[in-house]
C-alpha cells in the first residue's frame, strides 16, 4: 500500500491543484479537516507553484468575489436574516473531480460542489450579516457558474384580513392575464392579472407596494356577486405574497381602499391548509312571477334547520344547512329573505334553479328571480 506521502506526490506530479482543491483532496489522506491552509501547506511542502490553473476547478474559487458582488447587487435591498444556496456547475468540473478521486482511490471526501457552496456561503454570511440554514430560509440564492449569473427567490409572506365592500358593481376576483395565464409577465407588470378594478386587484396592489413584491395570491373564504355588499365584520381572506423584498415592514391593521375597507390585517407564519368552514348571514331581495302573499311565504319556514343538496358544474355533490330564516313582503311581487346558513351556497341558484333540492321557487310554486343579495355577517 502506498504511503500518504507517495500518493500526494503522485497526484501533484500529474495534476496542478489550487490551495482549495489540494486541501480538500489531501484532507482524507492526512486525517485533517479540509481547508485552504492545509492545501497551501502541502503545495509549499512539495514545492508546487500555485500560479498554475487548477486541474479540477479551473481556479473557480478565485472568481467567487465577482459572484459575491453580483449577489450583493441583487440582495442589498432585500430584508433577510437567513439564506440557502444552490449551485449549478459545468459538468466537466464534476467529471474531473470524480476522475481524480477514482484514479487515486480516494474515498469519503466532500465533492467540489459542496466545497464551493461552503466557501461561497461563508462569504455571503460575512457580507450580509446573515446565516445559512437548510430549511425555510428568508431567501434562496441560485448561482449558475455556467454563465456566472445568480437569481434570488424570497420566502413568501402570508397575510390574513377581512374586507367590507361598500359599493356595488365591483367584482371580487381578478381576470388572469391573457398573455401569461396568471403566472406574471411584462405585459401585466408581473402581477398575473389584467387590471386592478376588482377587490382582488385593490388588495393585491396594496400588498405588492407595501412589501415590494412581485405577485399576490388570494385564498377567499367564500365569494359574492359583483353587485352584492359585504357588511358586518367583513369577509375573511388569506394572501400569499410572492417574492417580497421588504418582509419586515409594519402592516397596519386597517386600510381604506376607496369602497373596500380592510380590517384585522396581520402577518401569519403559515397559511392554513384546506378549506375553512364558515357561516353567513345574507339578505336576499327577490321578485316573483306571480303575486305573493305572506301566507304563501310561510311555506319557506320548512327551510329552517334543513339540509339542502346541489351539484356543481363539474357534477360534484354538496350538502349545506340553513339554520335560520326570516322573510318580509315588500311589494305585490317582491319580498326579502334573511338566511343564516353554511357558507358557500350559490344564492342565485338556490332562489331560481330547480337543480337545488329544495329551492325557493319550487317551495313557493312561483318562479322567483334574485334581484340582489348582501352579506350582513360572515362567521368563521
Amino acid at each position: 500500500m502506498k504511503s500518504q506521502h507517495a500518493i500526494i506526490s503522485n497526484i501533484l506530479e500529474n495534476h496542478d491543484l489550487c490551495e482549495y482543491c489540494a486541501g480538500r483532496i489531501f484532507s482524507k489522506l492526512v486525517g485533517k479537516p479540509t481547508s485552504k491552509t492545509l492545501g497551501k501547506n502541502y503545495l509549499k511542502k512539495f514545492s508546487k507553484n500555485t500560479n498554475h490553473i487548477c486541474y479540477i476547478c479551473k481556479n473557480i474559487f478565485e472568481g467567487l468575489d465577482y459572484l459575491l458582488t453580483n449577489i450583493h447587487e441583487k440582495s442589498h435591498d432585500v430584508d433577510f436574516k437567513t439564506f440557502n444556496l444552490g449551485l449549478s456547475l459545468k459538468p466537466s468540473i464534476l467529471e474531473r473531480d470524480d476522475y481524480l478521486k477514482s484514479k487515486f482511490k480516494i474515498k469519503g471526501i466532500e465533492s467540489i460542489k459542496f466545497a464551493i457552496s461552503i466557501e461561497l456561503a461563508k462569504k455571503i454570511s460575512q457580507l450580509t450579516k446573515s446565516k445559512r440554514i437548510m430549511n425555510n430560509p428568508d431567501v434562496f440564492i441560485e448561482v449558475n457558474f455556467k454563465d456566472d449569473s445568480c437569481t434570488l427567490r424570497t420566502k413568501p409572506l402570508f397575510v390574513y384580513g377581512r374586507y367590507n365592500k361598500k359599493i356595488r358593481k365591483l367584482p371580487q376576483k381578478q381576470v388572469s392575464c391573457k398573455y401569461c395565464n396568471g403566472i406574471g409577465c411584462h405585459n401585466c407588470n408581473f402581477t398575473g392579472i389584467e387590471n386592478i378594478e376588482t377587490i382582488e386587484g385593490k388588495i393585491s396592489t396594496l400588498l405588492i407596494k407595501k412589501f415590494d413584491a412581485k405577485q399576490v395570491k388570494i385564498n377567499w373564504i367564500g365569494g359574492e356577486d359583483q353587485s352584492s355588499l359585504v357588511l358586518g365584520n367583513g369577509r375573511p381572506f388569506f394572501t400569499k405574497i410572492l417574492n417580497p423584498k421588504k418582509r419586515n415592514r409594519i402592516l397596519r391593521k386597517t386600510s381604506d381602499l376607496d369602497g373596500i375597507y380592510l380590517s384585522e390585517l396581520r402577518k401569519l407564519s403559515v397559511q392554513p391548509k384546506g378549506s375553512i368552514p364558515f357561516k353567513s348571514r345574507v339578505t336576499v331581495t327577490i321578485n316573483t312571477e306571480k303575486t305573493i302573499s305572506l301566507i304563501q311565504l310561510k311555506k319557506l319556514d320548512i327551510l329552517e334547520n334543513l339540509e339542502i343538496h346541489y351539484s356543481s358544474k363539474d357534477k360534484k355533490k354538496f350538502s349545506k344547512r340553513i339554520y335560520k330564516i326570516g322573510y318580509k313582503k315588500i311589494g305585490k311581487n317582491s319580498f326579502t329573505l334573511d338566511l343564516f346558513a353554511d357558507g358557500g351556497i350559490p344564492i342565485k341558484s338556490f332562489i331560481q334553479h330547480s337543480d337545488f333540492s329544495p329551492n325557493v321557487s319550487e317551495l313557493l310554486g312561483n318562479q322567483c328571480e334574485c334581484k340582489k343579495f348582501d352579506f350582513k355577517n360572515i362567521i368563521v
